[in-house]
């Protein structure tokens, strides 16, 4: 059995049931989409909702417009549906890094744009900066500039090629998000080394998402548990990171268990329906929402 992860992201969100039927209408990025990859993509929604237990769903294939019609007459909250819908859900486990060997790359530069994204990233508030893994934290209308600075040309010159930095999902505290130093380089496991994904709610102040790898797997991400005792590892989705648990001791027979203050129960059924059936093979924009 694998050992209790706890995250370290504080987290409230708000989940209202939307009890009028709602229609959504997504359009495929490029628009000009085959109709063979729009279709796969309504398979993989449908089964989506499904797993929502949602019964009365409507899809519809506009392959002229690169579009897909999903209309709901189940309760379901609107921010839940839309995640649902956009979310490609490609996933990964990543190793991490200190931000001191992030930190040390940038040695004694001092252009503005280094030194405004330091100042967003509140680095010299090391007391609440929170794991050795963050970067640092910024407020969520600060993290376009941010990234346009650490993701220039000139910026990546100067980290490390194993190095990527990925924003935590969820708002740590008023509004502030983590920037996690992710190590890119590293044996790292997808959607695709993923047997089964179910929720556990047995505690209901603690809701759970437990993952179980497949038997393929089992011994890589045992050698990757042993390599990084006592470090976090990142389990990221479409570039943002979902939970950032240390780990506490070898798991031999990949199976883990996923907890804290991110995950509501919404969220972990969410999460669930996404990871248990694979990511889309396209990228959607929501062009109407009713």
């Amino acid at each position: 059995m694998g050992i209790l992860f706890i995250t370290i992201i504080p987290f409230s969100h708000s989940q209202v049931p939307i009890k009028n039927k709602q229609v959504i209408t997504i359009q495929s990025l490029p628009v000009n989409a085959s109709a063979k990859l729009l279709s796969e993509s309504k398979e993989i929604l449908l089964r989506r909702l499904s797993y929502m237990n949602l019964r009365d769903v409507l899809v519809t294939q506009n392959n002229k417009k690169s579009e897909l019609v999903i209309t709901v007459g189940d309760t379901i909250a609107r921010e839940t549906l839309s995640e649902l819908l956009m979310i490609r859900g490609h996933l990964g486990f990543f190793e991490t890094m200190n931000r001191q060997e992030i930190l040390k790359c940038f040695g004694k530069e001092s252009t503005s744009c280094i030194q405004d994204a330091f100042t967003s990233l509140h680095l010299r508030d090391t007391v609440h900066l929170g794991p050795e893994v963050v970067l640092g934290i910024a407020d969520g209308r600060d993290t376009i500039s941010i990234n346009s600075c650490l993701t220039s040309a000139a910026v990546k010159k100067l980290l490390p090629k194993k190095a990527s930095l990925r924003w935590s999902i969820y708002p740590a505290v008023d509004n502030l998000f983590n920037l996690y130093c992710i190590s890119s380089t590293a044996k790292s496991f997808t959607e695709q080394d993923i047997l089964e994904a179910h929720a556990d709610f047995e505690k209901p102040e603690l809701p759970t998402l437990c993952l179980t790898f497949k038997e393929k797997v089992w011994k890589s991400w045992k050698d990757a548990t042993i390599r990084n005792m006592n470090k976090p590892i990142a389990l990221v989705i479409d570039d943002k990171v979902y939970s950032a648990p240390r780990i506490l001791g070898e798991i031999p027979h990949g199976k883990i268990s996923l907890t804290g203050g991110g995950f509501s129960k919404a969220e972990v059924r969410k999460l669930v329906a996404i990871i248990s059936n694979g990511a889309l093979p396209l990228k959607f924009n929501i062009v109407n929402h009713n």
